[in-house]
């Protein structure tokens, strides 16, 4: 015999329901997160960088503008890799990070440096003191300042568009793990400066920054000349991700209207290097 349910109990039943579950899933991030970092790299090849990345997204190759750098990078300078995607960070806590013969390098600054020193590469040998200066400071401004603008519009602006990024058709789970992630972001924002801001005034620092590097850029082929350097890697993770994977925002926007001419950069990189962005998106 079934049991009478009082109106409107099913509704109240399904919400409670969904919090509980919403509760287990934050109970389980939180303790995958502090759980202490072990990689366990006794099958890996010799010689062979081990890239760990989130996995692909539905717009391109990676969500995270530094993945998409250092998998730049690591084509443009032609050392053996494989690209595994991962939802365990690394041991500072943070995506992407590499494994080569045993020692795990996280922070991509980091991993692009050891990588230059490890594989004594010369892409940024011919820059002068000057372009040196220019390229970390272009850098640091898109990596350190605009790379907020993009998590703000992913994790503010658009939050409920954010499951589509990972799932063309996410599930419950992927929708309540993102849910409780965005707090966090939230916080990290506020924290930083970029969430105490307005739409409006995020919108106007986001314009100078890019007008910025295409005035920079000019007519040049890549940023500091006519050879790519890791500057050039770190840009196109930042703008490429703005311009292919941000609909609707005001950097693709821009980029695709005032500011042709960073697109036309990141389109000679994408057609040279990683002219498989599409083949690598999610389409499922």
């Amino acid at each position: 015999m079934d049991a009478d349910i009082a109106p409107g109990c099913g509704n109240s039943c399904l919400v409670v329901g969904v919090v509980a579950l919403g509760a287990v899933v934050g109970f389980l991030f939180m303790k995958r997160r502090n759980k202490k970092f072990h990689l366990d790299t006794s099958t890996h090849k010799q010689n062979v960088v081990y890239l760990f990345q989130f996995p692909r997204c539905t717009l391109g190759p990676n969500a995270s503008p530094f993945c998409v750098k250092l998998e730049l990078f690591l084509r443009v300078n032609e050392i053996e890799h494989k690209v595994c995607s991962s939802r365990k960070v690394g041991p500072r806590g943070k995506m992407p990070y590499i494994a080569y013969n045993g020692e795990v390098i996280s922070d991509s600054d980091h991993i692009v440096k050891f990588l230059i020193r490890e594989f004594d590469l010369s892409l940024d040998e011919w820059l002068g003191t000057q372009q040196r200066a220019t390229g970390h400071v272009v850098q640091k401004m898109l990596e350190e300042n605009t790379y907020w603008s993009v998590v703000h519009y992913r994790w503010d602006q658009t939050r409920d568009r954010l499951p589509y990024l990972f799932a063309k058709k996410p599930s419950l789970f992927l929708t309540l793990v993102l849910r409780f992630m965005s707090r966090s972001v939230r916080k990290a924002l506020y924290a930083q400066g970029m969430g105490r801001h307005t739409v409006a005034e995020i919108t106007d620092n986001t314009q100078q920054d890019l007008r910025s590097v295409a005035a920079i850029l000019g007519r040049k082929e890549f940023l500091l000349g006519d050879r790519i350097t890791s500057y050039d890697c770190a840009a196109f993770g930042m703008l490429s991700v703005m311009l292919w994977e941000l609909p609707g925002s005001v950097h693709e926007s821009l980029m695709n209207t005032e500011l042709q001419t960073l697109r036309d950069y990141c389109q000679r990189i994408r057609d040279r290097w990683m002219s498989d962005w599409d083949e690598l998106a999610v389409k499922t």
